[in-house]
C-alpha cells in the first residue's frame, strides 16, 4: 500500500532538541553557562523516519532497503552487473580523521531488502563516488580516482590501483565526484569545484590535464582525459539521450548545451558560454520544507536552494511514465527532493516546478539527509539518506563556535530508501553479469535506463566483436529509439560503427536518435551528403547538432549548409554559437552564402540577426586576410535608395571588433591611404551611422551600435557626442557612452566628462570609472582627478582600484599607491562594530527599496528586480539583522571564488575587470555591473589574475548613513 499524504510533526523531544542546540550556542557564543540544556536529541528509527515523510503523490510509496549499520554515512550509491549494491561511505566527513569506506551490500533472495553487507574498501579519504567497471569499481577519492576489485571472491577488494591523481583535497564537500558512464563510453566525473588537474601516476606534471572550472571525462583504461563544459558541485546526471545537467548548491539544474572542444577549434571566437541556465524563473528557486527552520551559518537563505545535491534524471519505469525524464534533486539543508519536468526550449529545456508549493518528497525530521538519487536496475528511484544532525561544514561556522559542535555525531547511521508506484507492473529482471551477448543485445532495447547502460558498458568491455552483426541489425531496425540509438552508441565503442549504420540513424523517424547520430558524424567524410541534406532537418535540436558537425567537415558544400542553418535559426543563440565555433576557413564562404540567400539582413536584421552578422564579422577581422577584407568591405556600400543600414552597420562593428584583436584598429587602417582601397563605401556607412547617434528617434540599441562604431572609426566624431549621451535616459544609450570614452581614449574628452562629474547620473559614473581605469592616459587624468577631490576614492570599485594598481606606469602607480595609502581602508571588524546602533533603529521599507534601486541592484536582484551578477538576494529575509549588516558593511570577509573578480590586462595596455562567467581553451568571458559581459581571446591576455574580492565596493556607510542602511535591513527583511 502506499504512504498516505501526510505532515506528520517530529516528536516533541526532537522539538526540544533543536531548542537546545540553539540555546547551547548562544550560551557558548555570550558565555554563559550557568543554564541547564534542554535534553541532547535523539535519532529516529528508520520505522520512525518514515513515518515523517510526506511524499506529493499518493499512488507512490518509499520503502527501506537498508539502514545502519550495513550502512553508515552514505554519499552515493551504484549497482554493478551481479545486483551488487555498493555503497560510499564519508564517515569522515566533514574534517577526517580518514576513515571513508566501501560496503558491498547483496540481495540474496531478491525481496527488496539487503540481507548480507561487508566492507569492500576502507581507509579511504573522504570518499564521494563510485561506478562499475571492468568487474569492479571506479571510487573517486581525491587526490585520487582508484579502481577497487575482488579478485579472489571474498567480498574485499583485493586490488587497489590508481586510474588518475591530481585532484585538491579541498573542503570535503567540494571533491571530484559523480562517476557516470557516459552514452559515448566515457566516464564523466564532476570536479567538486576545488579543481586540480588529472593525470596518470607517475606522469610528468606537464601532462597533467588542468581542470579549473570543468567537470571532465577520462577513459579508465587507458587515462585519457579531457576536460568538458559544465562545472558541477555534487553530481552530474545524464539523460536518457547523453545530455548532462550539471548542479551547484544554489541552482539546482543547468544544462551542458555546447562542449569545449566545439568552441575551442576556432582560435577566432571571442565566446565561451557553454552552460545554459534553465531553472524557471517564475519561481526562483524556492523550496517549501516541512520541517524545523534549521541553523545555518552561511549567507544563503534557507527559503531557497542552499544544499543542493545529488541531482538525478529519473531514467526507469516503476513510478509511471509521467515521472520519465524528469529531474529529482536533493536539498539535504531543509530535508526534501525537489521535483522539475524539463520541458523543451529548443536547443534546451525549461526546468519548472510540477507542485507550485510542495516537494515531491517532504520530511518532518530535520535528520532527513537526502544527499544523492539514481535510477535502480529495478526502474525504482533510490534515495540515499546521509542521515546526520548536522550537515553544514565548519568552514562556514564562526570560529568561536566551532569547538561546541559536535559535527560528525550520528556519523554511524544512514539510510537507503526505494521509491516506486504499486501498480507499475514490475517482472524482475535477471542480472547482465552473467547474460550471453545475444541477451546484452537484447537488453538494448529494455525500458530502464540502468539496465540499457549496463547492457552497452558490459559490450564494451568484453570488445566481443561477434556482436557487431547483431548491434547493426538492432541500430537499424530497432523497436524502440532508444535502443537504436543504444546499438549505434555500442558500436561507436567497439569500433564497428559504420558510415552506412549512421547515415540511416541520420534519417531515423525519431528526433533523439537524429540529434545523436549526427553527434557522432564530426569528422567523417563520408557522411558529407547526409550531413548537408540534414542542414534542413525540422528538428530545431538537430539542426544544432547538425552546424556543430558540419563545422568539422572538409567540403565546400558545408560553409552553404551552415548559412541555411543560420538562416533559419539566428534567433537561437545556441544555434548561432554552434554556427559561429566552426566557422574559421569557412567565415567568408559562409558569410557569403548567407548574404545571397538572405540580403534584406544587411537593411533590417533581427536581433539574433545581427549577433551573426557582427561575430562572422569579428571573425574575419582576427584573421586579418586581406583579400577576406576587402570581399567584406564590398558588402559595406550602402545600396541606391537603401534607408536602414542596420546589418552593414553590424558587419562594421564585428569587422572593428576582429581588428582590434588582430592589433591593426579599423581607423588606423582606414588611414593607411592605397591600402584601404576597396573601402570606399565605409565613409557613407560612417555617416548614416553619425545620423543615427544624433537621433532621438533611432532604437536605443541602434544608437548604441552606432556610437561605437564611430568610437572605433571616427573617434573624434564619437567625443564631440559623448559628453550629453552620458546624460542620456536610455540606459543602452548611457551605457554605451560609458563604453566609448574607453574606445576614443582621449585625455581630452576624459578631463571633459571628470570637470561635469557632479552633473552626472550615478549609472554614468560607475561606467565610466571602470573606462577611466583601462588605459594609462585615462587612468592619469582619473588619479589627477582623485588628487583633486573631485573624485571620491568611495566611489571607485575594488575592481577599479586593482585595476589602477596595475597599470604599466610606475610614477602613475606611485601616486594611486600614495592616495590608496593616505586614505587605507577602515578595519572593517571596526566599521561593523562602530554601526551596530543601527540594528536599534526602525527602517523604513518603502525607502529602503529606494536605496537598494540606487544603490545594490546593478549586482544585485531580488525577487526579479536588478541584475543577477552578485549573490541573488531574494532570499535574505530569514538572515539575522546583524548577518545582514556584516555583510554590507564587510563584503570582502568572506569571499566565494564564485564571486570574486579577475583583472585581466590584454597586449594592447587594455584593463578589464569582472566575475570569471565562463572560460574556454581559446578565450574567457567576464562579466560586471548590470550583468555587462566581455569576451576575450587569450591570445590578446597578458596577465589574468583573481583578486581576491568581489564587485561590491567597501564603504556603502559613508553614502548611506546609520538611518539608510537600517532602511536598507528592513527592504531586505521582506518576504
Amino acid at each position: 500500500m502506499s504512504l498516505e499524504f501526510q505532515a506528520v510533526r517530529r516528536s516533541s523531544c526532537s522539538a526540544w532538541g533543536m531548542l537546545g542546540a540553539l540555546v547551547a550556542l548562544v550560551l557558548v557564543a555570550f558565555g554563559g553557562a550557568s543554564l541547564a540544556a534542554p535534553p541532547a536529541p535523539k535519532p529516529l528509527s528508520p520505522a520512525e523516519e518514515r513515518t515523517t515523510f510526506r511524499l506529493i503523490d499518493p499512488k507512490l510509496r518509499i520503502d527501506l532497503i537498508a539502514s545502519e549499520p550495513a550502512v553508515a554515512s552514505p554519499v552515493a550509491i551504484a549497482w554493478d552487473e551481479n545486483g551488487r549494491l555498493f555503497v560510499v561511505e564519508m564517515t569522515d566527513y566533514p574534517a577526517g580523521p580518514r576513515s571513508g569506506k566501501l560496503r558491498m551490500l547483496e540481495d540474496l533472495d531478491r525481496d527488496g531488502r539487503y540481507e548480507v553487507d561487508r566492507t569492500f574498501a576502507e581507509g579511504l579519504n573522504f570518499p564521494s563516488g563510485v561506478l562499475p567497471w571492468a568487474g569492479g569499481v571506479l571510487v573517486t577519492a581525491a587526490p585520487d580516482i582508484l579502481f577497487l576489485k575482488d579478485n579472489d571472491g571474498d567480498g574485499v577488494a583485493d586490488e587497489r590501483r590508481v586510474v588518475l591523481t591530481g585532484f585538491v583535497e579541498g573542503n570535503s564537500q567540494l571533491r571530484v565526484n559523480g562517476l557516470t558512464w557516459g552514452a559515448d563510453n566515457w566516464v564523466y566525473a564532476a570536479n567538486g569545484r576545488s579543481d586540480g588537474s588529472a593525470q596518470r601516476p607517475g606522469e610528468p606534471a606537464e601532462k597533467a590535464v588542468p581542470l579549473r572550472r570543468h567537470d571532465f571525462r577520462f577513459r579508465p583504461e587507458t587515462g585519457e582525459v579531457e576536460v568538458v563544459s559544465g562545472f558541477s558541485q555534487f553530481g552530474l546526471p545524464r539523460d536518457d539521450w547523453g545530455r548532462r545537467y550539471p548542479s551547484w548548491n544554489t541552482i539546482p539544474i543547468r544544462h551542458a548545451v555546447i562542449e569545449e572542444a566545439v568552441l575551442s577549434r576556432n582560435p577566432y571566437l571571442a565566446e565561451s558560454a557553454s552552460v545554459a541556465a534553465i531553472l524557471d524563473p517564475a519561481d526562483g528557486g524556492r523550496v517549501f520544507p516541512i520541517s524545523p527552520a534549521p541553523t545555518t551559518y552561511n549567507r544563503e537563505s534557507t527559503a531557497y536552494f542552499n544544499a543542493t545535491c545529488g541531482p538525478t534524471i529519473y531514467r526507469g519505469d516503476l513510478m509511471g511514465d509521467s515521472y520519465r525524464g524528469n529531474a529529482f534533486v536533493c536539498e539535504s539543508l531543509t530535508n526534501l527532493v525537489q521535483r522539475r519536468v524539463l520541458d523543451d526550449r529548443g536547443t534546451t529545456f525549461l526546468a519548472r516546478r510540477v507542485e507550485p508549493d510542495r516537494e515531491f518528497l517532504a520530511s518532518t525530521d530535520p535528520a532527513f539527509r537526502p544527499v544523492n538519487l539514481t535510477t535502480g536496475p529495478d526502474g525504482a528511484l533510490y534515495v540515499v539518506d546521509f542521515y546526520r544532525e548536522i550537515v553544514e561544514h565548519p568552514q562556514f561556522v564562526p570560529e568561536e563556535l566551532r569547538k561546541s559542535i559536535e559535527f560528525r555525531r550520528w556519523n554511524n547511521r544512514g539510510r537507503l530508501w526505494r521509491i516506486a508506484n504499486d501498480d507499475v507492473k514490475h517482472d524482475p529482471c535477471p542480472p547482465l553479469g552473467k547474460a550471453s551477448t545475444a541477451e546484452l543485445v537484447a537488453a538494448l532495447e529494455e525500458p530502464n535506463g540502468w539496465r540499457r547502460d549496463t547492457a552497452q558498458r558490459l559490450i564494451v568491455e568484453r570488445h566481443d566483436r561477434e556482436a557487431i552483426p547483431a548491434l547493426r541489425k538492432r541500430a537499424e531496425a530497432g523497436s524502440t529509439p532508444l535502443g537504436r540509438i543504444h546499438a549505434v552508441w555500442t558500436l561507436d565503442g567497439l569500433g564497428g560503427l559504420e558510415d552506412a549504420t549512421l547515415a540511416k540513424a541520420l534519417s531515423d523517424a525519431s528526433p533523439g536518435v537524429r540529434e545523436c547520430a549526427a553527434k557522432l558524424a564530426a569528422r567523417r567524410p563520408g557522411l558529407a551528403d547526409a550531413l548537408v541534406k540534414a542542414a534542413d532537418d525540422p528538428e530545431l535540436r538537430v539542426r544544432f547538432q547538425v552546424a556543430i558537425a558540419l563545422g568539422d567537415l572538409d567540403d565546400g558544400r558545408a560553409p552553404t549548409a551552415l548559412a541555411k542553418i543560420a538562416a533559419r535559426d539566428a534567433d537561437d543563440d545556441w544555434v548561432r554559437l554552434a554556427v559561429l565555433s566552426g566557422l574559421g576557413e569557412k567565415a567568408w564562404p559562409f558569410l557569403h552564402a548567407l548574404l545571397v540567400a538572405e540580403p534584406g539582413w544587411l537593411a533590417a536584421p533581427t536581433l539574433g540577426q545581427g549577433r551573426v552578422l557582427a561575430s562572422t564579422a569579428a571573425i574575419l577581422g582576427a584573421r586579418n586576410r586581406p583579400e577576406e577584407l576587402r570581399s567584406l568591405a564590398a558588402q559595406l556600400t550602402p545600396a541606391p535608395g537603401e534607408t536602414t543600414v542596420a546589418g552593414r552597420i553590424a558587419l562594421l562593428v564585428g569587422l572593428s571588433d576582429g581588428l582590434a584583436r588582430a592589433g591593426r584598429p579599423l581607423h588606423e587602417l582606414l588611414k593607411a591611404g592605397p591600402a584601404t582601397e576597396g573601402y570606399e563605401g565605409i565613409a557613407a556607412l560612417l555617416d548614416r551611422a553619425a545620423k543615427t547617434v544624433a537621433s532621438a528617434e533611432a532604437s536605443p540599441a541602434d544608437r548604441a551600435q552606432s556610437l561605437t562604431l564611430l568610437a572605433r572609426c571616427r573617434p573624434e566624431a564619437a567625443a564631440v557626442a559623448i559628453p550629453a549621451l552620458l546624460h542620456s535616459v536610455e540606459a543602452d544609450v548611457q551605457s554605451a557612452a560609458a563604453r566609448a570614452v574607453a574606445e576614443v581614449g582621449s585625455a581630452e574628452l576624459a578631463g571633459q566628462i571628470l570637470d561635469e562629474w557632479a552633473s552626472l547620473p550615478t549609472r554614468s559614473r560607475r561606467e565610466v570609472l571602470t573606462a577611466l581605469t583601462s588605459s594609462v592616459r585615462l587612468a592619469d587624468r582619473l588619479v589627477t582627478a582623485i588628487e583633486d577631490d573631485v573624485v571620491s576614492l568611495t566611489e571607485l570599485a575594488p575592481a577599479d582600484r586593482d585595476a589602477l594598481r596595475l597599470t604599466p606606469d610606475a610614477a602613475l602607480r606611485g601616486r594611486v599607491e600614495k592616495r590608496l595609502a593616505a586614505s587605507a581602508p577602515q578595519d572593517r571588524t571596526a566599521v561593523v562594530k562602530k554601526f551596530q546602533p543601527v540594528l536599534d533603529l526602525t527602517g523604513d521599507a518603502r525607502r529602503g527599496g529606494e536605496l537598494f534601486a540606487k544603490n545594490c541592484q546593478t549586482c544585485h536582484q531580488r525577487q526579479g528586480r536588478g541584475f543577477r551578477v552578485g549573490p541573488d538576494l531574494s532570499g535574505v529575509a530569514g538572515r539575522p539583522p546583524s548577518a545582514l549588516l556584516k555583510d554590507m558593511l564587510d563584503p570582502n570577509a568572506d569571499v566565494s571564488p564564485d564571486f570574486s573578480t579577475y583583472l585581466v590586462v590584454t597586449q594592447r595596455g587594455q584593463t578589464l575587470s569582472g566575475l570569471l562567467a565562463e572560460e574556454t581553451a581559446s578565450s574567457l568571458k567576464l562579466r560586471g555591473a548590470e550583468g555587462v559581459e566581455q569576451s576575450v581571446l587569450r591570445s590578446e591576455i597578458e596577465v589574468l589574475r583573481p583578486s581576491g574580492r568581489t564587485l561590491m565596493p567597501e564603504g556603502l556607510e559613508e553614502a548611506l548613513g546609520m538611518q539608510g542602511l537600517a532602511d536598507l535591513i528592513a527592504f531586505l527583511k521582506q518576504p
